[in-house]
């Protein structure tokens, strides 16, 4: 993982964040896998702003672990996951009992869209355009969370 945002995760699985001293709870969960440190810090401190509390990871791998090891309610996945194909990716996503809603970011020349479409509920979004990643965020409000399937 290479941020954090601020979050300290509890034995519990609580996930808050420290804000002048006070704990406030963050219910939204949000997963951000991205080989681009500077990318997914900047839509992490979006999303941050917005309410989420946010992991960070490159590795397809490792958010694969996050994963099943606990619940989110968001994936903001770029299309290039760094150590396994992102069709693979998706499709374990996909089989999890669990899963989070799946945001795509890709770029305007990418070539497996359909396929991309094809593999379950997802929504794509270009990566160049932060103001559609962010009013997606906007978006899976809390109470789109619990429609979401």
């Amino acid at each position: 993982m290479f941020c954090d945002m601020s979050l300290m995760k509890h034995s519990s699985g609580e996930v808050t964040k420290s804000a002048g001293g006070a704990t406030i709870n963050q219910p939204k969960r949000l997963l951000i896998v991205d080989n681009n440190e500077q990318e997914s810090g900047t839509f992490g401190e979006l999303a941050q702003v917005l309410g989420y509390s946010v992991t960070c990871t490159w590795s397809g791998r490792e958010a694969l672990a996050y994963l099943a090891a606990s619940r989110f309610d968001l994936l903001l996945l770029d299309q290039y996951v760094a150590d396994m194909y992102v069709g693979d990716f998706m499709e374990r996503v996909l089989r999890l009992p669990d899963r989070p809603r799946i945001v795509v970011m890709k770029t305007s020349n990418w070539k497996p869209i359909k396929y991309a479409k094809s593999l379950g509920p997802c929504e794509l979004v270009e990566k160049a355009h932060v103001n559609s990643i962010v009013e997606t965020l906007k978006k899976c409000a809390p109470s789109a969370f619990s429609e979401r399937r």
